[in-house]
């Protein structure tokens, strides 16, 4: 038995020094950031911080045998005029949640009474049920440290182990990220009431059900993003929520992050259910086209969708959500347009760099009527000539970072004069005066003007929810580190000389010494925006602007004018424009043909008839055609639904059963020359007649075809071969049969050559 039990406390120590199963590494931020920016009494590695008050936390982490630290420093704490209300056993090991909520200070008072505040991040709890002997403890007075006395068998424990009969009467934000964990069963944090912001991220949950969060009714924020699981196949498997009524009991959660965690699109039935919910991340969850108005019926004001592919690919996603949302970040998501964002009256922030935006259409800018920052970098954005910017009255900040704009264009000057910030760096700028404006607007606008942060506009509920996620404070934080325009000389003129007359009231956000050059196209080299001439020396070249002004238009007018003769004779000859690129198509395919045999070389004929038709004659070719040739004159027939070989591709189906037939029969009516296949069918049969010099072709009319729609192939067909019309009155078909048979039956009986067109 002391055997089994050094056997078992050893493996106990390997996995504690073991690793948890390795994490993806971090990707860039999402709207609510690492750790949600939410917890500010921990750091990220678990440690309390200056927030917390020293007199009210007992910090343990980072130390073996935390149980026997904490039980040291309760007997040390002051507790007359305060109580542990933050405590931390980050990185300590610990296989489950250790049984320490029953230990009291001098006072008396139970952990399970004073905490407010937990962190047990960063422990080892991703074994799902964990076998320790049972045993009695005692004290080792020699090493100080707790020894098993008796072992008496084996008990089995979940993660949550300590948490088991304990009410936390005043627990309010509870630490769990980076433990390992992979699943929620047994409603583990049932005994805490009060509980409001709950941390479960960086673990290896895959699923979570009804009881998941059982006891938790005013529980405001749920992080669960960056939870990765691996099976045994190391094969990364998503989120599995249970039931839809996962958050069924969350009726206070106002914060969800999901961020980085892959998630199945019938998840989101569950969280449509949320009534309360302000804020959500599902930043790189691999998620892609949304239903319609998949969030409605929520209060949802900050989103972020980066990083999903496709996730607005239906323009109504965000339908549900119009009248509430305020922050949106759609970083890389394949978005081509803003059309999704058309009419959203709250909308204060929108991100969507990395997408393939190629332009601001007119009617999304004049309804988006909130909005103060836009961020378009990295995308397709080229020079804009009509106004665009000024149609959103309310944007302040304006970020165009690495686009396509090759031109700073006198209307986006004007557009920039009601913005306070704006980035245009890492566009590859040719110069102009234009250029040079923008430089001394944001040049002089450094004296007089100060930096002016941006605040929401919808200010309800700001307060108790603005730390829940990022938006305003990163915009903020650009404008805070920004480098200021420094004073330049440039050709002999300083400061003084450098005054723009504009009205423009912006600054660059992103100004760098290096950033803001242009090319100079004649001379082939890169200058700063200031050095370029000033838009006054134009005036000198004034004869050269008119006289290429009026060779503009002079352009404009003769060019029309040779078109539209060229719209013309494609109109009238439409239709002979048409049969020639079919001719030339169907040309090439014939020179594209194998010329090996498809068959073998002793085969000679298979079918006696080879029968071309459309789809809309297969009534007739069936009813009428069939029974009359194969019945009552024994004539094989090959019909391409019938007899194509299965495997080959159409062509080779078309070309080797036409070579096996003696004899081709084209059924021919107005739909017949409206299939491109019959129509290859009867180039091909021109083809065999001209290549063999037989007359092995036979023509049947079902209906009259005008010449003007007869193509000149089927025209020349009828010139040079008999042809037999289809009768509507029954006792002229009688006759109609006799002459189709006997000209079949000539062809059958003919001698066969072996001449191929394959």
């Amino acid at each position: 038995m002391l055997l089994l039990l050094l056997v078992t406390i050893s493996a106990a120590l390997a996995n504690a020094d073991a690793q948890p199963p390795p994490q993806p590494p971090p990707q860039q931020r999402c709207l609510t950031g690492y750790m949600t920016d939410v917890q500010s009494w921990v750091d990220e590695r678990g440690k309390l911080t200056e927030r917390a008050p020293r007199a009210y936390k007992i910090d343990v982490s980072y130390q073996f045998n935390a149980k026997l630290r904490l039980q040291q420093q309760l007997e040390a704490f002051s507790c007359a005029n305060s109580s542990v209300q933050y405590l931390s056993m980050a990185r300590n090991q610990l296989l489950v949640v250790p049984k320490i909520f029953s230990f009291t200070d001098p006072c008396d008072q139970p952990l399970s009474d004073t905490l407010v505040y937990l962190t047990l991040a960063g422990n080892f709890f991703y074994t799902t049920n964990f076998e320790r002997p049972k045993f009695e403890e005692q004290m080792n007075a020699t090493n100080a440290m707790l020894v098993p006395a008796e072992v008496d068998g084996f008990v089995t424990e979940v993660w949550s182990f300590g948490f088991r009969g304990v009410n936390f009467q005043n627990l309010r934000e509870l630490d769990l990220r980076l433990c390992g964990i992979r699943e929620l069963k047994d409603s583990p944090f049932k005994n805490m009431p009060k509980l409001e912001k709950l941390y479960l991220g960086e673990n290896n949950i895959y699923q979570i059900n009804e009881n998941s969060f059982n006891g938790v009714s005013n529980l405001i924020h749920l992080d669960m993003s960056r939870n990765y699981e691996y099976n045994t196949k190391e094969v990364y498997r998503g989120l599995y929520f249970g039931d839809l009524k996962v958050f069924s009991k969350l009726t206070r959660l106002q914060t969800l992050d999901l961020s980085y965690t892959k998630m199945r699109r019938e998840n989101l039935l569950a969280i449509k259910k949320l009534r309360s919910l302000l804020s959500l991340s599902i930043c790189q969850t691999e998620l892609t086209n949304m239903e319609a108005s998949w969030l409605a019926g929520t209060s949802v004001r900050y989103l972020d969708v980066s990083r999903n592919h496709n996730i607005f690919k239906d323009k109504k996603a965000l339908r549900g959500v119009r009248s509430t949302l305020q922050v949106v970040y759609a970083n890389d998501i394949a978005l081509s347009s803003l059309d999704v964002f058309e009419n959203f009256p709250s909308l204060e922030i929108l991100l969507v760099s990395k997408n393939e935006i190629a332009a601001i259409k007119k009617k999304i800018a004049k309804s988006l009527t909130n909005l103060q920052v836009l961020i378009v970098d990295m995308n397709r954005l080229t020079t804009w000539f009509r106004p665009t910017i000024t149609l959103m009255p309310k944007l302040k900040f304006l970020s165009m970072r690495n686009n396509n704009i090759n031109l700073i264009s006198e209307e986006m000057e004007k557009d920039f004069e009601n913005l306070r910030y704006i980035g245009i760096s890492g566009n590859f700028v040719v110069c102009n005066c234009n250029a040079r404006e923008l430089f001394l607007i944001a040049l002089r606008n450094e004296k007089i003007l100060p930096d002016e942060f941006i605040f929401p506009i919808n200010n309800t509920g700001y307060i108790e929810s603005a730390v829940y996620h990022t938006g305003f404070r990163d915009i903020n934080y650009l404008i805070s580190n920004r480098k200021k325009v420094e004073s330049v000389c440039v050709n002999n003129e300083c400061e003084e000389d450098l005054i723009s007359k504009s009205s423009g009231k912006f600054h660059l956000f992103d100004y760098d010494d290096s950033s803001y050059k242009c090319l100079l196209a004649v001379e082939g080299r890169n200058t700063p925006f200031a050095a370029v001439p000033s838009c006054g020396a134009r005036t000198q070249h004034g004869i050269d602007d008119v006289i290429s002004d009026t060779l503009n238009k002079l352009y404009f007018l003769v060019i029309p004018l040779c078109i539209l003769p060229l719209f013309i004779f494609g109109y009238v000859f439409r239709r002979n424009i048409r049969y020639f690129f079919i001719t030339m198509r169907n040309s090439t395919m014939l020179s594209l043909i194998n010329n090996e045999d498809i068959i073998d070389e002793n085969t000679i004929f298979n079918y006696d008839v080879f029968v071309s038709y459309c789809h809309e004659d297969r009534g007739w070719v069936l009813d009428q055609l069939l029974p009359h040739v194969e019945v009552d004159a024994n004539v094989s027939v090959c019909l391409h639904e019938r007899d194509f070989m299965v495997g080959l591709s159409i062509l080779e189906n078309i070309v080797s059963c036409m070579d096996r037939s003696k004899t081709i029969l084209l059924i021919l009516s107005q739909k017949f020359l409206l299939s491109q296949w019959c129509q290859f069918e009867m180039h091909l049969a021109q083809h065999r007649l001209l290549e063999t010099r037989r007359e092995d072709l036979i023509l049947v009319l079902l209906e009259d075809i005008p010449r003007r729609m007869r193509p000149n192939t089927l025209h020349y067909l009828m010139l040079t071969n008999t042809y037999v019309v289809w009768p509507k009155e029954k006792a002229e078909q009688i006759v109609f049969w006799r002459r189709l048979n006997k000209s079949l039956l000539a062809h059958k009986l003919r001698q066969t050559n072996n001449d191929s067109i394959a």
